[in-house]
């Protein structure tokens, strides 16, 4: 079974960020790409206001139709069996709303699913109404280390967890959104302990806020912040009794450091030297398409769903009237 794909938006994560690599074998970093190079899916149109850039993404990736609005697109009674949402974060809710009349059965939307929780809650209950299926982009569900990872914390592989620290920038929103996630998808329900001042680098919408949360066990999870003006940064530390474990540059590497008996101390316990490894991130658009296919040709479940990202949705909603409440 073959399905039809659009993307509406065209820009970065749409396809720009593979522009140089179209017909190369890198694995892709956008949705366009995967698509392509995804076996039961055919791309072959997009959505985009800006005529110049629209006709620019469909001569690039060789796209059969192309539209200058979600109107014209149902004006013209066409339907798909796949929308990617790539337009900017603030677009999503009207977008969403509006694609559901070109009668997808599964939309691919971006990260953050809507800056507001009530909003976002209408729109899962309209997909559910529709029956259609919503997948939100928070990649590193879609990562293979990741999810090996959450079986050795709950196999004990690195001993008890005793900390959890990491750093992020670029908006709570934006970029912390995706350790909120991690972090949920690997530990269940957070709880706010503290927020910190807010710190703008990078939309006045969306400020970044140093964290302190915790688990169900008690876990603390201190996350610090950066600038994003200095360079990116999504990273994640375990400190575990046996070893410490690291998520760097966004999963693209892991390093352990495994518990030793020190050579300089006698009697005492030290960390051994890094053992670095190439993450599995590179794989994740291909591994949500193929999770996007069995979920429509065999019924499986979507691994980030629409109310996944509603849990994060909700957390990060918490974490700024946590914020409100100590201002006032």
């Amino acid at each position: 079974m073959n399905l039809k794909a659009m993307i509406l938006g065209c820009g970065n994560i749409a396809g720009d960020l593979d522009n140089a690599n179209i017909n190369t074998t890198r694995k892709p970093l956008t949705h366009v790409k995967a698509y392509r190079s995804f076996e039961f899916i055919d791309v072959i149109a997009c959505i985009e206001p800006n005529e110049e850039k629209r006709y620019k993404f469909q001569n690039d990736w060789s796209l059969d139709f192309s539209f200058s609005s979600i109107e014209e697109a149902i004006s013209k009674k066409f339907e798909v069996d796949i929308i990617s949402i790539c337009s900017p974060t603030e677009m999503h809710g009207d977008h969403l709303k509006k694609v559901l009349s070109l009668n997808p059965r599964l939309v691919f939307c971006e990260k953050p699913l809507h800056t507001d929780i009530i909003q976002a809650n209408n729109i899962l209950e309209l997909y559910r109404q529709h029956n259609v299926h919503l997948m939100v982009n928070y990649s590193r569900r879609f990562d293979p280390k990741v999810v090996s990872f959450k079986e050795s914390i709950s196999s004990g592989e690195f001993g008890q967890l005793r900390a959890v620290s990491g750093w992020y920038n670029k908006g709570l929103l934006n970029n912390g959104s995706h350790l909120l996630d991690i972090l949920i998808f690997l530990f269940g329900d957070l709880f706010i302990e503290y927020v910190g001042e807010a710190k703008f680098d990078y939309n006045l919408n969306d400020a970044s806020h140093p964290l302190i949360l915790s688990t169900g066990n008690d876990i603390a999870i201190d996350l610090s912040i950066g600038n994003a003006n200095d360079f990116s940064l999504i990273e994640l530390e375990f400190l575990f009794s046996n070893s410490r474990v690291k998520m760097l540059n966004g999963g693209r590497q892991w390093s352990i450091e495994n518990v030793i008996s020190d050579p300089t101390f006698k009697g005492y316990n030290s960390l051994g030297s890094p053992l670095i490894s190439e993450g599995e991130y590179m794989k994740v658009f291909q591994n949500a398409l193929t999770n996007i296919y069995d979920c429509l040709a065999h019924d499986k479940e979507l691994i980030s769903s629409g109310e996944d990202a509603l849990h994060v949705l909700k957390l990060h909603t918490e974490i700024l009237e946590k914020y409100k409440e100590k201002k006032i």
